[in-house]
């Protein structure tokens, strides 16, 4: 009974793969089971598609923390950095100001030009 209800609940999640090419065909045509190729379902995923390796990149922090005791401090290209031997997640680099906060604005540049 187990092995049977077991089958059926499998069936219903996946009836594709656990059918027959021959019974595939026995399907009605309205049926949303008939437009499915065998082949494609049981086919590798093709070498075009794109692979996603993951990455561990640093993130920008306005306060930098060591989350453990391999975190370690260094210093490059006037920017401070979190570095971890163990874990690659906790990676982290001191976020730089925006450029735009230090620019000097005079009268001149306020408002539209005027021609006088």
């Amino acid at each position: 009974m187990a092995s049977l209800l077991r089958t059926v609940c499998a069936s219903v999640l996946r009836p594709t793969q656990l059918m027959r090419p021959s019974e595939l065909q026995q399907v009605r045509s309205f049926s949303i089971l008939s437009k499915i190729n065998v082949c494609n379902v049981l086919a590798s995923p093709s070498p075009s598609a794109p692979i996603q390796i993951p990455v561990r990149t640093f993130k920008d922090m306005d306060v930098l923390t060591k989350r453990c005791k391999d975190c370690y401090f260094k210093k490059d290209d006037d920017r401070w950095y979190v570095l971890c031997k163990t874990h690659g997640r906790h990676k982290q680099r001191q976020r730089l100001p925006d450029k735009r906060h230090f620019w000097i604005v005079t009268h001149r540049t306020h408002g539209p030009r005027k021609n006088f």
